[in-house]
């Protein structure tokens, strides 16, 4: 690795859950762009780092093989939640049911941890609930601000929870959602979670659900942000080290598939209640380097389909742009190592991508109207888990003749 690819990037020997050395490789996607890097056609390229997932023998967690300084990623965000508006409805239905479940009242406080531009904590706030969020991002944080919605712009760690409950801070329900798979240090996360609970409190967490990341291939959802891609069992594991205990949890299609677990303190009547949601995952011997075989075999070959898919289009003599910069169109086109030669464009309706380029490509990102005036012949959409709200929010452009691809073949939400 060349040394300016070092700066900022700390390889791991031991699993950052249980300290374990016993670690196996899972996929490696080569040496990758920061996914959320976006630069402007001038600007010197985003820094590249190693792309390498690792599973623990000992505790069945899979994450990445080294960390990349967190400011690097967090401290001047792209990513705005409220572009959403399927996540963002989402979340109005969690807070509607959450307000109805614990019997909040207006005196009780809902606290987000990583709390983005407040697309969850602005629903709390329109039923009449205090809310407090935590975004580390300045220029995230300020949209949310400017709703109204009261925010605390640091990183959140135990020694942050622990001011909190100093100045009285104790929240009924804590929210952290997409948000634990990004924490290199998931012992004071956790920590920090059990200090600022109230005691009649719960943590509901969200997180992609490694069963659906291997079963569903969905390697492109693997990028420096996301240093775990967690089983139950090793969530129940490290939240067990807090004090905290899983009272219930569902799986949900968020991101292609997530968990949403529920914490609380733990009591003297519990009887080990996630015991109940191990069976399959022991089944699967997470914690074993041939049952991730296939998955790699499987992300070879879909790689493969992609160029094919894209190269079928572009030899027709058609012309292909992209849908969604998100981080998972940053993975995949670098994977498949496609550029400006074969995308002319990738539309975005974030005006904080606008102008500026795919991380590790030359393929300009443009807004709506650029499609508008354009009209490729054909759209990869890259944003498969909003599939639905993409396919109605473009009607206008598949009426028009424009053929939407699915660059990977079952993916799309249904």
């Amino acid at each position: 690795m060349a040394s300016e690819e070092a700066v900022g990037f700390a390889p791991i020997a031991r699993c950052r859950v249980c300290d374990s050395p016993e670690l196996f490789e899972v996929l490696d996607l080569g040496v990758q762009p920061l996914a959320n890097a976006f630069v402007g056609p001038t600007e010197p390229p985003p820094p590249r780092f190693p792309l390498v997932a690792v599973g623990c023998a000992e505790c069945s967690v899979v994450q990445l093989s080294g960390t990349v300084d967190p400011r690097l990623m967090f401290d001047d965000y792209a990513y705005f939640s409220s572009y959403s508006s399927s996540m963002v409805a989402t979340m109005r239905d969690l807070a509607q049911r959450t307000v109805t479940d614990e019997r909040l009242e207006p005196r009780d406080l809902v606290l987000e941890v990583a709390s983005n531009d407040g697309y969850l904590l602005r629903h709390y706030r329109d039923l009449g609930i205090r809310t407090l969020g935590v975004e580390p991002a300045a220029n995230v944080a300020a949209v949310a601000l400017d709703e109204g919605i009261d925010t605390r712009v640091e990183y959140f760690t135990a020694r942050l929870a622990a001011d909190l409950r100093r100045e009285g801070v104790a929240p009924r329900v804590i929210h952290a959602n997409n948000v634990i798979a990004h924490v290199p240090d998931v012992h004071d996360f956790v920590e920090g979670l059990r200090l600022l609970l109230h005691e009649d409190g719960i943590v509901i967490v969200e997180t992609p659900y490694l069963v659906d990341l291997i079963d569903r291939v969905l390697f492109d959802t693997i990028y420096h942000e996301h240093v775990y891609y967690w089983p139950l069992a090793a969530l129940v594991r490290v939240f067990a080290e807090y004090g905290l205990v899983l009272a219930r949890c569902e799986h949900i299609d968020v991101h292609g598939g997530s968990l949403r677990a529920v914490w609380r303190h733990r009591r003297s009547d519990d009887h080990g209640l996630e015991a109940t949601y191990l069976g399959e995952e022991t089944a699967r011997r997470l914690t074993s380097a041939d049952s991730y075989a296939v998955f790699a075999r499987d992300v070879a070959g879909s790689g493969r389909r992609l160029v094919e898919n894209f190269e079928a289009v572009t030899s027709s003599g058609l012309s292909l742009a992209g849908y969604g910069a998100a981080a998972k169109a940053t993975v995949l086109l670098n994977y498949a190592a496609v550029g400006e030669s074969t995308l002319c464009f990738v539309v975005d309706r974030n005006p904080a991508k606008q102008g500026r380029l795919v991380p590790g490509t030359r393929i300009p990102i443009v807004s709506l109207d650029v499609l508008q005036q354009s009209r490729p012949d054909a759209l990869a959409v890259f944003v498969w888990n909003i599939w639905t709200e993409v396919a109605a929010q473009l009607h206008w452009y598949v009426e028009s003749g424009g053929r939407l691809l699915d660059p990977l073949a079952g993916r799309r939400d249904q």
